[in-house]
């Protein structure tokens, strides 16, 4: 078929210009690496200020058709085979772009792409492999930087590769996931399109330092990520021509691995990346598990509307987690996966789903007390609160509570009041109509309970003041 395109260098220029230059080079050592070879040599000088000259030598077979140092997007064999880095046909036309002049020297063939523009084809000495040399708009403190980006690169084994006549060590990686699913691209033949699948792969993880932690295809970086490994994928990553990042749910699938993999050590239960992890719909629940141990420790309950069976279950020693500190689809797999509840399941209330019904005392058989008692409270709950306060009583033993509190409302448990407190209307009377006054909330004793608590119980003492009238009335 005759082309159907034309590439403009200049556009082609424009796009990559402004990338990190270590980006660009990168692509040369990738293309090398992807052949079969023992050595790879990169050197990076500055020639002046604002010029800079790299070269990158291979002992490979060098280029199979001279043609594909030119041609873009051009048939590869390299689509149909999963275990290296190549598929677009694109990665050296791209520095070649943004270079002022560049060689390619495979064999005994000598491509030029001079300054002026255009290439020049002509038989040269031959040598073992290939060697590209360019040109390039670069400063001194784009060639440092990178130098030392090309240094980070992992060497795969087999490989000798330096960086200014440096070798980059072989790193050992810190622990290896074996045989995980993970998705590639890949064509099964020249005529046909790249298709996503599942494929079985390894998986290198080594400590991040700093901090840092990257994303690598094969010992190519391809992007900084949130978590405490980096993660070299042994197979081809889905990635855009640019290669410089994945789509979500990759990294979500590489977050989960790694959580799996490295949980028991795991030592911040909280960072982003687990949080990411435990969205996953393919995690273990065994994994799950331990997070939740290393959160909120052995005993965890989910926070309920059910205020007094929050405090139950603190008060034997469990951690409330508020549904706010987790998104919904880690909240179902907790629930799910690590059997996470919360607080009135595991506690109760006599009022919450599944506890006994409380017996309420009927109006007409409340003592003068109780009725004193709730006039009062209901007169503080208008005072203050400016809104009507209902009162009403209960017997239940179980209940360890004397009152509860809710919206508009105060209960008093007759089982656990004594007869003659409500006798009168006292600094202990108050002091507990004041305490299930600041639930009117929904919330159990946190910050906003116990600002509540503090400005209703400031507000009663001028009242009292003020209108010492309306207690006078109470208080027998």
């Amino acid at each position: 078929m005759k082309a159907r395109f034309e590439v403009s260098t200049e556009g082609m220029r424009a796009l990559h210009a402004g990338r990190e230059p270590w980006q660009l080079a990168k692509e040369l050592v990738s293309n090398a690496w992807d052949e079969a070879i023992t050595r790879c040599d990169v050197t990076l000088v500055s020639l002046s200020p604002r010029k800079a000259k790299l070269t990158v030598y291979d002992d490979g077979k060098g280029f199979a058709d001279i043609k594909d140092s030119w041609t873009l997007m051009g048939d590869t064999i390299k689509r149909r085979n999963p275990t290296v880095r190549g598929r677009f046909n694109i990665g050296e036309k791209e520095i070649l772009s943004v270079a002022e002049a560049a060689v390619v020297h495979t064999n005994s063939t000598m491509v030029i792409f001079p300054k002026a523009g255009g290439r020049q084809v002509r038989k040269a000495k031959a040598i073992k492999g290939t060697a590209i040399v360019c040109r390039l708009p670069w400063g001194s403190r784009q060639v440092e930087s990178t130098v030392e980006a090309l240094k980070k690169l992992l060497v795969p084994d087999g490989i000798t590769y330096t960086v200014n006549g440096q070798e980059v060590p072989h790193l050992k990686p810190y622990k290896v996931i074996e045989g995980v699913a993970l998705e590639t691209v890949l064509q099964d033949s020249p005529t046909e399109p790249m298709r996503s699948t599942q494929r079985k792969t390894n998986v290198l993880l080594y400590k991040s330092s700093n901090g840092k932690a990257t994303l690598y295809e094969l010992g190519i970086p391809v992007q900084t990520i949130d978590c405490a490994f980096s993660a070299n994928i042994q197979q081809k990553v889905p990635l855009p021509p640019n290669r410089d990042v994945v789509r979500d749910s990759y990294l979500q699938d590489v977050y989960r691995l790694v959580l799996e993999t490295t949980k028991d050590e795991l030592k911040e239960p909280s960072a982003t990346w687990v949080h990411t992890a435990l969205e996953d719909k393919d995690i273990t629940p065994e994994t799950v598990k331990v997070v939740m141990v290393k959160r909120y420790g052995e005993k965890a309950v989910l926070w309920s509307t059910d205020t007094e069976a929050n405090e139950r279950a603190e008060r034997a020693g469990y951690t409330v987690v508020h549904p706010r500190t987790l998104s919904a689809d880690e909240r179902a797999v907790m629930v799910a996966k690590a059997g996470l509840v919360h607080s009135s399941d595991k506690y109760p209330s006599p009022y919450s789903a599944g506890g006994e019904p409380l017996d309420y005392i009927p109006e007409e058989k409340w003592s003068t007390g109780m009725s004193n008692i709730a006039e009062y409270a209901q007169m503080l709950g208008k005072k203050l609160l400016h809104d009507h306060t209902t009162i009403r009583f209960y017997r239940y033993f179980k209940d360890q509570a004397a009152a509860r509190g809710g919206k508009n409302t105060i209960e008093f448990n007759m089982a656990k009041l004594r007869k003659s407190w409500f006798d009168e209307v006292g600094a202990e009377q108050t002091a507990l109509i004041l305490h299930e006054m600041s639930h009117c909330g929904g919330a159990g004793h946190d910050w906003q309970y116990q600002k509540l608590f503090e400005r209703l119980s400031g507000e009663a003492v001028h009242l009292a003041l003020e209108k010492p009238e309306l207690f006078k009335q109470f208080i027998k």
